[in-house]
């Protein structure tokens, strides 16, 4: 009977051994909650302190193998959220992300995502999002958009910048990206293209075709989705 015992907690050990050892197949890279996570990283006292109201602001990010951001933007600020910016834009040089998952290993990824502060009855509140979806940031959902794995695959692309570069032109083409639960690109509509006449569009266009996802979560699961995001031409 003690050597049934010994066998049954010696299986249950190999088990618990193979489950923390066993990494899935994908996963996206995450906002996380420890003390060196992006949310908590931002002073909301000192915003109410700055005057900061109600605001919103989209972000973007590289979340290296080890949790890092780097290559990070902020913009599209909301009026009035200059504080905010600078608080987030602080953050992301210090927070540490849970860094993505594909085919079983820590990889490199783009993640999009918005940081939403409301003050309420004088209380401040921070949300962070990981989508720029308009919808979804109203309603608070829990859907991560889906985060391209790089490196990407590269694409030539000058001839059609050339008259961008020429006149220094920087540029932004906003992107609705359709992925599916296998982190497949199915689709990329422009929605937005700024300043136009510079095959910004074009080559936005070019670029996604060619690229690998991990694939959009909503409650915890993947799933076909469309996501909003941006892409940036700084040449």
């Amino acid at each position: 009977m003690r050597a049934f015992a010994v066998f049954v907690v010696a299986l249950l050990i190999v088990d618990l051994a193979n489950l923390q050892a066993a990494e899935p197949r994908f996963r996206p890279a995450l906002i996380g909650n420890g003390p060196n996570a992006l949310i908590n990283l931002i002073d909301t006292k000192k915003l109410v302190q700055k005057g900061q109201r109600d605001g919103l602001l989209s972000f973007h990010c590289v979340v290296t193998t080890w949790g890092g951001a780097a290559n990070f933007a902020t913009y599209r600020g909301t009026p009035g959220s200059e504080a905010l910016e600078k608080e987030v834009t602080h953050a992301l040089s210090r927070c540490r992300f849970i860094p993505a998952i594909y085919d079983g290993k820590p990889t490199e990824v783009v993640i999009w995502g918005a940081a939403l502060f409301v003050v309420t009855d004088g209380k401040p509140h921070l949300r962070i999002f990981a989508n720029q979806n308009r919808d979804d940031i109203a309603k608070w959902n829990d859907f991560i958009a889906p985060q391209i794995i790089l490196p990407a695959e590269k694409v030539r692309v000058r001839d059609e910048l050339l008259n961008a570069m020429i006149h220094h032109q920087k540029g932004v083409v906003e992107l609705a990206t359709t992925v599916d639960e296998n982190g497949n690109w199915k689709e990329s509509k422009v929605l937005s293209e700024d300043p136009p006449g510079f095959n910004f569009a074009r080559v936005a266009l070019k670029l996604f075709p060619r690229t690998k996802y991990i694939p959009g979560f909503r409650n915890g699961h993947p799933v076909d989705c469309t996501f909003h995001h941006y892409l940036w031409f700084r040449l």
